[in-house]
């Protein structure tokens, strides 16, 4: 009797989640659609699957933003930057903004996102080597002229404006980001970072090899840190390493958001991000939307002030005067998340199914920050054009 009351409750129980899930997929489908014109620039796209902005077309997918014509967004060609062709064969094209494009762009864009300029190097391209976020020769990347021009007519005509971590990195020329620092009001420390949950080499092949060879170097000791710890770079090669066992109270770096910011965009008070950051400095003297914090001790303040370092910079810079900027100080749009997720209505509900607890794990960061603050940044474009 009961092994046959079980076999008409899970039929039952199968049919129900399918039911809720074509329900989530037709309420998707029948939103109305919502124009908004973007223009998104990528200079970072070593693979095919275009992890550095899949996570903004995700959001724009998902809130059912279209082209003028009506169509979709398609991550792996709505954009300018990079495009991989053939990997395997090494080949790729480019898109880049020219003289003529400043104008059309930033009169039919709404919305300008740089995600990523920091560029493809020959290292990772044609020899699949682990140069992540070092500078060699590249075969294409770096904030150029016309992208410094189409940034100052979005501004000038009262635009939407993202712009992400690495914008003023040294692979673009000092001319360039002295002029966009004008522009844009905030100047690049000189400094990246990252959580790495484990410091040990032998135990965690994520960690890039030349981030040991440059404190190797620096030190003239061996590298030999176990724990977790978070790695500061310095443009001119200098490494600081704040190791979890000697050096913080909590290892992974917080984003610490201002009350106002966060209740207009549902954004946690906090919460942990393990992925790059750089440090910056707004010359605007206003006080940062969002920061990021290093929960240092007092061993660890000593080292950071030996450095001139603080452990409290801006994560989000927000300037809105008859522009909207935004400058996200890590790498926020850079996340392994699934499109196929973004067809289905009120999925955020049951977002805890997509992540895990772990530190490392920043799935966790695009369901409960990125979506939130995308979503609102571009609602109120949305209603500023309408």
């Amino acid at each position: 009797m009961k092994n046959k009351k079980i076999a008409r409750i899970i039929p039952g129980f199968f049919i129900g989640v399918f039911l809720v899930i074509l329900g989530s997929f037709l309420i998707w489908f029948f939103k109305p659609k919502k124009e908004l014109e973007v223009f998104l620039l990528n200079k970072t796209v070593p693979t095919e699957e275009r992890i550095e902005h899949k996570s903004f077309y995700w959001v724009l997918n998902n809130n059912r933003y279209v082209k003028s014509n009506h169509e979709r967004y398609k991550f792996k060609k709505d954009y300018y930057g990079f495009f991989p062709i053939n990997p395997g064969d090494k080949q790729f094209d480019f898109k880049s903004v020219s003289n003529d494009d400043v104008e059309q762009i930033s009169d039919n864009a709404d919305i300008a996102y740089y995600a990523d300029t920091y560029g493809v190097y020959y290292s990772e391209w044609y020899q699949n080597s682990n140069s992540e976020m070092r500078g060699e020769e590249k075969v294409y990347g770096g904030l150029n002229r016309n992208d410094y021009l189409l940034l100052k007519a979005f501004m000038e005509k009262g635009k939407t404006i993202i712009t992400e971590f690495v914008l003023l990195n040294k692979t673009t020329s000092p001319l360039i980001r002295s002029n966009t620092e004008d522009l844009l009001q905030f100047t690049w420390e000189g400094w990246i970072g990252r959580y790495f949950h484990s410091l040990d080499v032998e135990q965690n092949p994520g960690l890039p090899g030349w981030i040991v060879d440059l404190y190797e170097e620096q030190k003239g000791a061996k590298w030999n840190f176990k724990h977790s710890g978070i790695v500061l770079i310095h443009r001119y090669g200098t490494v600081i390493v704040l190791d979890s066992s000697e050096h913080l109270t909590r290892d992974v770096p917080i984003i610490q958001t201002k009350r106002r910011f966060a209740e207009k965009y549902q954004l946690p008070l906090t919460l942990e991000y393990p992925y790059w950051f750089d440090i910056v400095k707004d010359n605007k003297q206003e006080e940062a939307v969002a920061n990021f914090e290093l929960s240092t001790n007092s061993k660890g303040d000593s080292l950071l002030t030996s450095y001139n370092v603080s452990s409290s910079f801006p994560a989000i810079i927000n300037h809105s005067d008859n522009y909207n900027l935004y400058y996200f100080a890590g790498d926020f749009c850079q996340n392994p998340i699934d499109m196929g997720t973004s067809y289905f209505s009120g999925i955020q509900l049951i977002d805890f199914l997509f992540y895990s607890e772990t530190k490392a794990d920043r799935t966790r960061f695009f369901w409960k920050y990125y979506i939130p603050l995308m979503k609102g940044i571009l609602e109120d474009t949305h209603t500023q054009i309408n």
